[in-house]
């Protein structure tokens, strides 16, 4: 019988005088791989284990049937069998069977596939959430995930710690660029106890990178059974090794899909696409539109603070037991998002014609440009301590440093109140107006030497570092937003250079993807990428120019790399099993933060998708907008919260930290961003 063939792709199990030979490739007689069977599966036994080669104690046997390819072996007490076909949409299904042929228990073993290309050229490798390009802007004091140099290298973790259960490799081969991706369907082990284990995925480092399908056994920086256990944490693990008793199998159903690639740096798209239409299980139902809005308006209003000319949105409860007990503080940005709470204060009262919250937005607004001035015309303090009486700003070095991520989403915030109050015909204060010509004055002149703007600013304005980041990408977003307020195209022409510059130093190759966007996490991170998509889709908007869509396509798939396609299951005893938590459509954090957060641009994507008519960005932003009202408390108690519309900031989905529960702490950006994502959807709904 020839090779299996499903439009451009072919694939065959062939004998050879030596054994069975996989063979992947295309129908033009291009060769993705050809290596013999043994070199692509590891047995091992014993610990540590070892990605050792596949030693049969016996011949091969070999099928080439109509559809199905079928191979298989004995080594020692473990018969192994293979099993190729295509599915419909002309994917390969790799189904690989280890079955304990013996009549004794065979303990502490290993198993799995390792696709190994040899010594590829100009390779990138994306591990959905956890490596994107082996992380090049990751602390390297810090332990986060890499694959590491060559020989020796690794990292392998378990199924569900990836929001898309496969990883991807890009490559040039001549003049050519090639990518294979390689997914598991995940299958949950429930032990007597009740805790489930699932296989594993990563990357080896031989003489090239080496894609890895593991039965659980885990390796970090290289070495065997180390788990990542929390922020830059990791600890020794006795999990992953399988016991099967005798006649028992344990079966990898794994999909394996691959291409030519036409621009550099973004194969991660097809891992997206295929992964996407592999897994297609519905996440939760949610809450409607109007519950979301009403939850997190209940948790919004015990945020506010006023005492005397003081006023604003604080971070954390005043409610002892709601939360953390933390000083009273204001924090404008970041986890605080003091004037985005103050935005979604005054849309409700605009909507609901409450003239309190209007002007709780207002006094909010005055409060904050009134007292937050620096030594630096156009820069302002990204806090204020309400018992202190004192405004303050985060610290790098030991010094005292304003965020350009803050400090852009800060801006960005007052641009959309005042865009707000105009649209209501709410009188509009000329020094608010006067406040934001000083602070996009202050950001024409405030880059870094490469057109894009450093992490941070001392108070003076110098750069406090001149790492190279994503971080300042809402300064563009909020001058983008102001050149509409000033209808200034020149302040449009500019920010969108600012941009393009971004572009070039991240998403056209993603030789250095999107990074450091998060305060407490230097590394790559889904809100780097976040605030570009979110300056990408506002030039859209704004031009309808089909490069900013493209722009925007780019950096949607982007972000869905760390959005959960499937559900992990929970242990019997899980928190989260009991709640029947869905994970399906929650974003991941970070390569060092690996729980799961509401901190996603959901307004922007169906938007996007809807104006560009891209129905997959809109079936993913409702699917994301539904599932992120889980763990939202409705009653006092719920959720461990005292107050209703609370929610936490982790839901940790994996071994991170406490597996199977969520958290209390609740910054106020846990209610700002989804409360305003659900006003701005309600308001698309009705234009």
């Amino acid at each position: 019988m020839p090779a299996l063939t499903s439009g451009p792709r072919q694939a065959e199990l062939r004998r050879t005088p030596d054994g069975v030979v996989l063979q992947l490739g295309l129908t033009n007689g291009t060769t993705y791989l050809e290596r013999p069977v043994v070199s692509l599966l590891s047995f091992s036994t014993g610990r540590p284990w070892q990605p050792s080669h596949l030693q049969p104690t016996n011949g091969w046997w070999i099928s080439r049937r109509a559809g199905e390819h079928r191979a298989g072996c004995r080594t020692g007490p473990v018969a192994v069998e293979l099993r190729l076909s295509f599915d419909a949409a002309g994917r390969l299904n790799l189904e690989v069977r280890w079955r304990n042929a013996s009549q004794r228990r065979l303990a502490d073993l290993a198993v799995g596939l390792l696709l190994d290309l040899g010594r590829v050229k100009d390779s990138q490798v994306t591990l959905p959430g956890l490596i994107y390009n082996d992380n090049p802007s990751a602390d390297p004091a810090r332990a986060v995930p890499r694959v590491g140099p060559a020989p020796g290298g690794g990292f392998v973790a378990e199924e569900d710690r990836l929001p898309i259960p496969g990883v991807n490799l890009e490559w040039r081969e001549g003049r050519e660029r090639r990518w294979l991706s390689v997914f598991s369907r995940p299958r949950a082990r429930r032990s007597p106890d009740g805790q489930v284990r699932y296989g594993s995925l990563g990357v080896l480092r031989q003489e090239g990178p080496v894609l890895a399908a593991l039965s659980g056994v885990l390796m970090f920086d290289g070495k065997q059974d180390i788990r990542y256990v929390s922020k830059a944490e990791t600890e020794v693990t006795e999990d992953g090794y399988l016991t099967v008793r005798p006649g028992e199998a344990y079966t990898q159903e794994l999909v394996l899909d691959w291409g030519p690639q036409d621009l550099r740096g973004h194969a991660f798209r097809q891992l997206v696409h295929t992964g996407r239409s592999l897994f297609t299980s519905p996440g939760a139902p949610g809450l409607t539109l109007e519950e979301l809005v009403t939850r997190k308006t209940v948790a919004l209003d015990n945020r506010w603070h006023r005492s005397g000319a003081v006023a604003g949105y604080t971070k954390f409860s005043e409610i002892p037991g709601n939360g953390p007990d933390k000083p009273v503080h204001f924090l404008y940005g970041w986890t605080g998002q003091a004037l985005k709470l103050a935005w979604c204060d005054a849309h409700v009262g605009f909507d609901r014609r409450d003239r309190l919250r209007i002007d709780r937005c207002r006094a909010a607004v005055e409060f904050y440009l009134a007292g937050s001035s620096t030594q630096t015309p156009g820069l302002r303090h990204n806090s204020y301590h309400v018992s202190t009486r004192r405004w303050t700003s985060f610290r790098a070095g030991s010094r005292p440093m304003i965020s350009s991520r803050a400090y852009g989403e800060t801006v960005a915030d007052l641009v959309d109140i005042i865009t707000l109050f105009r649209r209501f015909e709410e009188p509009v204060p000329q020094s608010w107006l006067d406040a934001l010509l000083e602070a996009v004055a202050f950001l024409r002149g405030a880059q870094l030497p490469d057109g894009t703007f450093p992490v941070g600013w001392r108070m003076d304005g110098s750069p406090a570092a001149a790492t190279v980041s994503a971080a300042g990408i809402p300064c563009v977003l909020a001058v983008l937003k102001a050149s509409e307020v000033f209808d200034d195209p020149r302040l449009l022409a500019e920010a969108t250079v600012w941009m393009t510059r971004y572009h070039d130093q991240h998403a056209r190759t993603f030789d250095r993807p999107f990074a450091r966007s998060t305060l407490d996490a230097a590394c790559e991170d889904k809100e780097a990428g976040m605030y570009y998509f979110m300056a990408a889709y506002e030039l859209f908007r704004r031009t309808g120019d089909p490069l900013y869509a493209t722009w925007c396509e780019i950096a949607a798939d982007w972000l869905l790399t760390w959005v959960y396609v499937w559900s992990p299951e929970q242990d019997d005893d899980a928190p989260l099993r009991a709640a029947g938590f869905n994970a399906v459509g929650w974003p991941s954090v970070s390569v060092q933060n690996h729980h799961l957060d509401v901190f996603f641009p959901t307004y922007e994507l169906l938007a996007f998708g809807l104006a560009a008519d891209r129905p997959e960005y809109v079936a993913a932003a409702r699917t994301t907008l539904h599932a992120l009202t889980q763990g939202i408390a409705a009653d006092p108690g719920d959720w461990n919260f005292r107050l209703p519309g609370e929610q936490g900031e982790a839901v940790f989905q994996t071994h991170w930290q406490r597996r199977g529960d969520t958290n209390t702490w609740n910054p106020s950006w846990v209610i700002a961003v989804p409360l305003a994502n659900a006003l701005r959807i309600q308001q698309l709904s009705t234009e």
